[in-house]
């Protein structure tokens, strides 16, 4: 199974790249996880120090066009990882992915079916680029909770 790594966000509310602050740490946990690791980048975006490929060009923001490519290009099962999940380690990924379920309602850390690929360009077609409601929450492990945290602000991270 691939792992996908979405680097295409603008980073507004971290006023840095998360790209350029965790991409190193979160390839390092996929990598021994996964076949292959590769990143996606909005279209017009730059190139990452792994295989990238790119979002078609749309007009609006949302990890849902950068899972779009992803399940496109993977044409199979893959792992949907955002780059801002700085603390998940490589065990916590293995987990996630045999079990194969979305972890508390964390889908940008989750396997994906690309039979879903219809219902996600759907919704993009109505206007909808959010991903509640795709799937009830799940349970999860309490000592996963830390490692599944994303980070989207400097006090984000400082709160380690």
């Amino acid at each position: 199974m691939n792992c996908y790594i979405l680097a295409g966000g603008r980073s507004r509310r971290m006023g840095t790249s998360k790209t350029a602050l965790f991409l190193d740490r979160v390839v390092a946990a996929a990598k021994p996880v996964f076949d292959a690791v590769i990143a996606v980048q909005r279209a017009g975006g730059e190139e990452t120090s792994i295989p990238t490929i790119f979002e078609e060009r749309h007009e609006n923001d949302g990890p849902i066009f950068g899972i779009i490519a992803a399940l496109r290009h993977a044409n199979a099962c893959c792992f949907i990882l955002a780059v801002d999940y700085p603390f998940i380690t490589s065990d916590a990924l293995r987990m996630l992915r045999d079990d194969g379920r979305v972890a508390a309602g964390q889908p940008l850390c989750a396997v994906w079916d690309p039979a879903r690929l219809p219902e996600l360009e759907a919704r993009v077609a109505e206007g909808r680029r959010d991903l509640h409601g795709l799937w009830e929450e799940g349970m999860i492990d309490d000592s996963l909770a830390r490692l599944l945290r994303n980070v989207n602000t400097p006090e984000d991270l400082e709160g380690t």
